[in-house]
């Protein structure tokens, strides 16, 4: 029975060696998986804000465009109204 004992303190000392190995490991990958997402997560915030900065600037852009194209536009009616009462007369 001693020997039984014996063996059994034994086998359950290399398992307990064995697995507690496995938990830190695992315990390691979860903590870096979470690393990752967090860095994932703040990555794609910034590219979010990235993106929400450059789209303002492009509406602003093309906003400026459409008001020289309308500006430009009403010279040259103006222009062509001038010379259309010109010739009238």
């Amino acid at each position: 029975m001693r020997k039984f004992l014996t063996l059994f303190a034994v086998a359950a000392l290399f398992s307990a060696v064995a697995c507690g190995d496995a938990k830190k490991d695992a315990s390691n990958a979860e903590e870096d998986a979470k690393g990752l997402m967090d860095e994932m997560n703040s990555t794609m915030d910034e590219v979010t804000e990235t993106t929400e900065e450059t789209m303002d600037a492009v509406a602003d852009s093309v906003e400026v465009v459409a008001d020289s194209a309308a500006n430009a536009a009403g010279e040259m009616m103006e222009e062509a109204a001038e010379k259309v009462e010109e010739a009238a007369k």
